[in-house]
């Protein structure tokens, strides 16, 4: 038990530090619309509406889309920060925010005082059980942490999905969901932060069940709040709760 206490704190330690680090390392700044990007930036397109980061490094993004995409996809391996400076990302049709395979991952970053929306329309996932099936998705490890705000609407499908780990360092999190809120296939853990979840089906979600060292959930701190339509946590392998408050409804 000592072991695994002292791998969860170096575990919070790097992460923290990554952040303090993405902070500190000039970004490039995006500055988007509709209409397309303010200026062209390495590492970074625009085609019919979707912004596609294809070059890992740090980004901070600013503007809106009413019916578009952020893609990220990188071929070369290395860490995507992503610095969410005021955007708000709708689309209709499919996830706002949608990452590929990107080694070792991706970090959002909510800059403090900003708002931040990320959301899918009622008819963006006709099948649930398809790919991708929430308002941010991800196949690859995601972290949320900063000092912002952030609000993920998923009129249809799940809010925000990882299909490896999902981890929520700090922030102001808001998720509405049709279906499921928060779910990573291979953990979920939350640190720290205030979260209100808002979810017709499960409100937090772990799901695999081919490893017994996967598919849990671990709450190691923060305020979270969850409405639920049907378990308030669910989980495989196992949940962990600790100096954390949880208040759970449910609207069924």
């Amino acid at each position: 038990m000592l072991k695994k206490s002292w791998i969860i704190l170096l575990v919070l330690a790097v992460f923290t530090l990554s952040f303090a680090a993405a902070e500190e390392t000039a970004a490039v700044k995006i500055a988007f619309s509709d209409a397309g990007l303010e200026q062209e930036a390495d590492g970074v397109s625009f085609h019919e509406g979707t912004i596609t980061v294809f070059k890992p490094g740090t980004y901070e993004l600013a503007g809106s889309l009413t019916d578009g995409q952020i893609y990220v996809n990188c071929a070369d391996d290395g860490k995507v920060i992503l610095i969410l400076s005021g955007v708000s990302i709708n689309n209709e049709t499919s996830a706002a925010l949608q990452i590929g395979k990107c080694k070792p991952g991706v970090e959002l970053t909510l800059t403090e005082g900003t708002e931040n929306v990320i959301s899918c329309g009622p008819e963006a996932i006709p099948d649930p059980d398809e790919d991708p099936n929430s308002a941010v998705y991800s196949r690859s490890d995601l972290s949320i942490g900063g000092t912002g705000n952030l609000l993920v609407r998923a009129e249809s499908g799940d809010g925000i999905v990882s299909k490896d780990d999902l981890v929520i360092l700090s922030g102001i999190i808001t998720v509405e969901a049709k279906n499921h809120g928060l779910k990573g296939k291979d953990c979920v853990e939350i640190y720290d932060g205030v979260l209100e979840i808002t979810a017709g089906k499960d409100g937090i979600k772990s799901t695999n069940k081919d490893s017994s060292e996967r598919g849990y959930v671990a709450v190691k701190g923060g305020t979270i709040n969850i409405t639920a339509g049907d378990e308030p946590i669910q989980v495989v392998t196992g949940l962990t709760i600790e100096n954390a408050k949880i208040t759970v409804r449910m609207s069924k």
